[in-house]
């Protein structure tokens, strides 16, 4: 089993496709069904998506309430519709959202000869407690579907696709460059913003390319080293924390917080510029 994460604002485009109903990318029919809700009312997408977003609507700082898992088996394994659900609510109990607080809406896609479903969770609690995280998604699933498959007697994904690690030894090694360099750079007194990192990384070979949104905030970033392109979630900085780490004070906690783990050994032919992490 793997889990695939992604957030937006969007309820009622989410619910949509997830029953198959979208304009363009519509599927046949009986290729997208309902299979478990919680603490919403079963009914056309729009009416769900008013539920969730009355709910949503209770938190003023969360921007992207809606939080969506594509969870998938491997091809060819026989999965009953309890153990579906079971590994459902394992899922969203591990990741920090029980069903009992959260509003859940799941639909089981038919149209690939994998079996697959559509988690839609609202990130913001019935009973007004802290939202559910979305920090270091990237590497905290496989963990978690290794638990849900041991736990309830499911086949394992081929290693390659439970890890980050890529088949090519190169693209492994260029992330890991990143991550370092990203690392030390934020651990520097004196740091400066956006642009003296996109200098820093220059100087190492390492290409910056930033997306803000219309308020002028870091939203996205991604690197380049050897010709090789690097996400930065893969490095263990989304936007959102590499513009938080930016302005926060140096210290060795939060950096420890905000990068993902990884090798302590330093990369080859890189100056150790900061603290060990």
């Amino acid at each position: 089993m793997i889990a695939k994460t992604v957030t937006g604002s969007d309820f009622e485009g989410a619910l949509t496709y997830g029953a198959g109903l979208r304009k363009g990318k519509a599927k046949e029919p009986g290729e997208a069904q309902p299979l478990y809700t919680s603490n919403v009312l079963l009914a056309a997408p729009p009416l769900m998506a008013r539920q969730m977003q009355s709910i949503a609507s209770e938190s003023k700082k969360i921007q992207k309430p809606v939080w969506h898992t594509v969870l998938s088996w491997k091809a060819g394994e026989q999965v009953s519709q309890a153990q579906k659900v079971a590994a459902i609510k394992r899922y969203c109990e591990l990741m920090g959202a029980p069903v009992e607080r959260h509003q859940v809406v799941v639909y089981e896609h038919l149209d690939k000869r994998h079996a697959h479903v559509h988690i839609y969770l609202n990130r913001v609690p019935l009973d007004g407690g802290p939202a559910l995280r979305t920090s270091n998604n990237f590497y905290r699933q496989p963990a978690i579907t290794r638990q849900i498959s041991q736990e309830l007697g499911m086949q394992p994904l081929p290693e390659r696709r439970q890890s980050i690690k890529d088949v090519d030894p190169g693209k492994e090694a260029a992330r890991e460059a990143v991550r370092q360099a990203v690392q030390c750079l934020l651990a520097e007194q004196g740091r400066g913003g956006e642009l003296w990192l996109q200098e820093q990384l220059r100087r190492q070979q390492i290409q910056v390319r930033y997306t803000h949104d219309k308020g002028s905030v870091l939203r996205g970033v991604s690197f380049e080293l050897n010709g090789v392109a690097v996400k930065g979630q893969e490095v263990g900085y989304k936007g959102a924390q590499l513009w938080e780490a930016l302005r926060a004070p140096v210290a060795t906690d939060q950096v420890r917080k905000l990068a993902a783990p990884g090798p302590k050994h330093p990369t080859p032919g890189q100056e150790k510029r900061g603290p060990r992490l």
